[in-house]
């Protein structure tokens, strides 16, 4: 419990200063300028998600096992390096290609080099962490990772009172997380779990294959957190994702908890504990998710009006099937976490890849109905990953006690 305490409170802090920010930039632009932040910030976290390659996932798992520590360090380093470069290119690409059929503003010099530095802060998001998680430094980790959130709120509330445009505040949160991201990865250098030696490809050939698959997780739930509001912003324009994307924004709050117990459970399985505590990991990611979306909504229907004003009116009536979406995403927080800690890459990969898939289409479909539509087509997507993911573990877990 202390180590879930202590996770959950640095995730707590780290989701704070996130939906701070993005109230923040809500309070100050028009929907259509937040809703062109949302889908900087949604192509940067998507890309920066792939940016690991992988190699977080094959680090965790690796790491507490293995006798070749500096080896395997060297190569989490450089992974890391290249797949910062290939993120960054992939998302300023992604950006000046959506600009044909969302809004051209997307392709401006201003917007594709905030969306860079957007895009490498995600990259550090995942992958300080994940060193830190590695070595079993659970709560430096959740520490680093609300250092960094809280270095993009300072951004966004330095640039706030210039009255900036979308570039300007997508800009500003990507460089705050990425200066407070590179004092992490100093101190990841001084314990030793950083290293840029001379690598050994026999060993960064071994890590991709082995992270490849969990790529695949990480890709698909990628798309499925976040391409709601790239497919709202297709169909609807900047304006609805502006306002969908605070009520979004809002729901969120009450993932933290399911998270944070998902990161716990990763060690546990990793260290082969997954089947004992299994059951308890997911009754207590459901129960914070349901009271934390319960407390959103009441939060929702008191301020939301009276402090954005009216035409942020809808998120009011969004909350309560987020909130919904929320609860049927909280056993996937541990179950995927779960087939990662276990080393079972190639069944999260695949789990991923058609979460995703399913999402796109899902999504695609649903925003033609507007923000409901892709509400409620969280609903099913979320609810329909926990199942398939919970199915999953519980074979391996059971087999893995009983060998």
């Amino acid at each position: 419990m202390s180590r879930l305490a202590a996770v959950s409170g640095a995730s707590a802090l780290q989701a704070a200063a996130n939906v701070s920010a993005g109230l923040v930039a809500t309070w100050v632009l028009a929907p259509a300028d937040r809703g062109l932040m949302v889908l900087g910030l949604t192509i940067g976290g998507i890309s920066g998600l792939v940016g690991g390659l992988g190699s977080g996932a094959a680090f965790r798992a690796g790491l507490p096992n293995t006798s070749a520590r500096r080896s395997l360090v060297c190569a989490y380093t450089w992974c890391s390096l290249g797949g910062l470069v290939l993120a960054t290119a992939a998302a300023v690409s992604a950006a000046a290609v959506s600009a044909s059929w969302i809004d051209p503003a997307l392709r401006s010099p201003a917007f594709l080099g905030a969306t860079a530095v957007c895009t490498a802060g995600q990259v550090l998001l995942t992958q300080v962490p994940d060193g830190w998680f590695a070595d079993g430094h659970l709560r430096r980790g959740a520490l680093g990772a609300a250092a960094m959130s809280l270095g993009g709120l300072t951004g966004v509330l330095a640039a706030a009172p210039a009255g900036p445009s979308a570039a300007v505040l997508l800009a500003a949160q990507g460089i705050g997380i990425v200066v407070v991201g590179l004092a992490e990865v100093a101190g990841l250098c001084r314990a030793g779990l950083l290293r840029l030696s001379k690598p050994e490809s026999r060993r960064m050939r071994a890590m991709l294959r082995q992270g490849s698959p969990a790529l695949g997780l990480t890709v698909g739930l990628a798309f499925v957190l976040r391409a709601d509001r790239y497919c709202l912003g297709v169909v609807a324009g900047p304006a609805t994702v502006g306002v969908y994307s605070l009520a979004a924004t809002m729901s969120e709050v009450s993932r933290l908890l399911p998270a944070a117990a998902g990161q716990v459970y990763l060690r546990d399985t990793s260290v082969g504990l997954g089947a004992r505590r299994l059951g308890g990991a997911t009754r207590f990611a459901v129960c914070a998710a349901a009271v934390g979306g319960l407390l959103v909504v009441v939060a929702g229907w008191l301020l939301v009006v009276p402090v954005f004003g009216p035409e942020f009116a809808a998120v009011v009536g969004l909350l309560p099937v987020l909130a919904v979406a929320e609860v049927c995403l909280a056993p996937f927080s541990v179950a995927s976490r779960g087939l990662l800690g276990g080393g079972w890459t190639g069944a999260a990969g695949v789990l991923g890849c058609v979460a995703g898939g399913v999402a796109i289409v899902v999504y695609g479909l649903a925003a033609s109905a507007g923000s409901t539509g892709v509400a409620v087509g969280s609903v099913l997507v979320y609810a329909g990953m926990s199942v398939v993911a919970g199915d999953l573990l519980r074979r391996r877990v059971r087999t893995a006690a009983h060998t």
